[in-house]
């Protein structure tokens, strides 16, 4: 009896979840390709702009552009571009709707986070393509790497989905320009971290991004081990911001 009653709510969760991505889906049928498209662009443009910057490509140079502009990618999807349609969904009276659907939460948050995942996929194939072609490089694509990039994904969309809840809209916009031109210029992202003084060092391992960046350069490269530091960083920044994220939608006016 118990068991039956366990899988009946499983699978009505499954069928509400679903729905949910379906009806995501619908509202953004438009967007998620354009902006499936302007991922793929900033791919090919860090690939193949910065490269012009230095005098000569080695291989190290390859492997951070190539790793850096999929790690980029995944940074503006997340935090730049999916904060933006959440905010405008607080605007339009959506975010306002969504909380008096008769889901739970969670289903809320996942469906929304897996359309998300869905459409950051064709930019980051684009770039492993360009940085194939433009670097004459390996790529090493596996379960693992896979598995890397949906934790990379859901991270950077969490910390998305989280500041666009809880901030209004200009601090919203400020703080996701921050985070991408931060990440584009100031990171050890698209460069070794050397190059950085030592004091920045400490910053970026605090934050996310450069853990992801990482753990992306290493399983597609194997330019070291994966480090136990990053991986624990990662999942403490997905957990604190998913359930931040839930909190909001969860709240009451």
């Amino acid at each position: 009896m118990e068991t039956n009653l366990l899988s009946s709510r499983k699978t009505t969760y499954i069928y509400k979840l679903w729905a949910v991505m379906k009806w995501s889906l619908l509202r953004h049928k438009y967007l998620l390709p354009t902006f499936s498209l302007a991922q793929a662009v900033l791919s090919i443009a860090i690939i193949y702009g910065m490269a012009l910057f230095l005098p000569e490509i080695t291989e190290e140079n390859a492997i951070y552009l190539s790793a850096g502009a999929l790690s980029l990618d995944i940074i503006a999807v997340g935090c730049v571009l999916a904060p933006q349609i959440i905010n405008e969904s607080k605007l339009n009276g959506i975010f306002i709707y969504q909380r008096t659907l008769p889901v739970s939460r969670s289903s809320i948050l996942l469906g929304d986070i897996i359309i998300w995942e869905i459409a950051a996929i064709p930019g980051i194939v684009i770039g492993c393509i360009t940085a194939t072609i433009r670097f004459d490089i390996c790529l090493d694509i596996s379960i693992l790497s896979c598995l890397v990039f949906l934790l990379a994904q859901f991270t950077t969309i969490c910390i998305g989905f989280c500041i666009a809840y809880w901030f209004p809209t200009n601090v919203m916009a400020l703080v996701t320009q921050i985070i991408m031109i931060g990440g584009l210029l100031f990171s050890p992202i698209t460069y070794p971290v050397e190059r950085l003084p030592e004091w920045t060092i400490y910053i970026y391992q605090t934050l996310p991004f450069v853990p992801i960046s990482n753990l992306i350069r290493t399983v597609l490269f194997h330019t070291n081990t994966i480090y136990l530091y990053d991986i624990l960083n990662v999942f403490i920044w997905t957990l604190i911001t998913y359930v931040l994220s839930l909190w909001a939608l969860s709240k009451k006016e």
